[in-house]
């Protein structure tokens, strides 16, 4: 969890310094106790300890900068569909998914890009809101 902390300490002076700062952190439905715990999601399947784990610590990082730092937007975004199951393809998981990459990064966008009456501390997907 050092990656995202250190790097957000050293951009901060220029977050503060924008008009409209945003962080989009990118996450994984594997770091959301509602899917990990939903028997139906193929990631509750997976029985590792160090990804679900770490994406879960950096969801929590996340919410916590929001909180600190009410002026810079904090969100989180999955590369994918929850409710539908589905994930985008990448190397990771030897483009196994489902969605495209483009597909995968539309949450990503759409929090970068959000208005200055935007919400801060939300986990999306490209479908809206993911349950933690």
């Amino acid at each position: 969890m050092y990656g995202p902390v250190r790097v957000t300490h050293a951009f901060l002076p220029l977050l503060r310094a924008s008009e409209h700062p945003r962080v989009v952190m990118v996450s994984s439905a594997g770091g959301a106790f509602s899917v990990v715990t939903d028997p139906g999601q193929p990631v509750s399947k997976l029985h590792e300890l160090a990804y679900s784990s770490s994406k879960a610590a950096l969801n929590m990082i996340t919410v916590r900068y929001a909180q600190a730092l009410p002026d810079i937007k904090f969100n989180l975004a999955t590369p994918g569909e929850v409710a539908n199951r589905k994930f985008a393809a990448t190397d990771m998981n030897h483009h196994t998914g489902e969605l495209t990459v483009t597909e995968g990064t539309d949450s990503i966008v759409r929090l970068a890009t959000l208005g200055p009456d935007g919400p801060t501390g939300i986990f999306v997907d490209r479908l809206g809101p993911v349950a933690w």
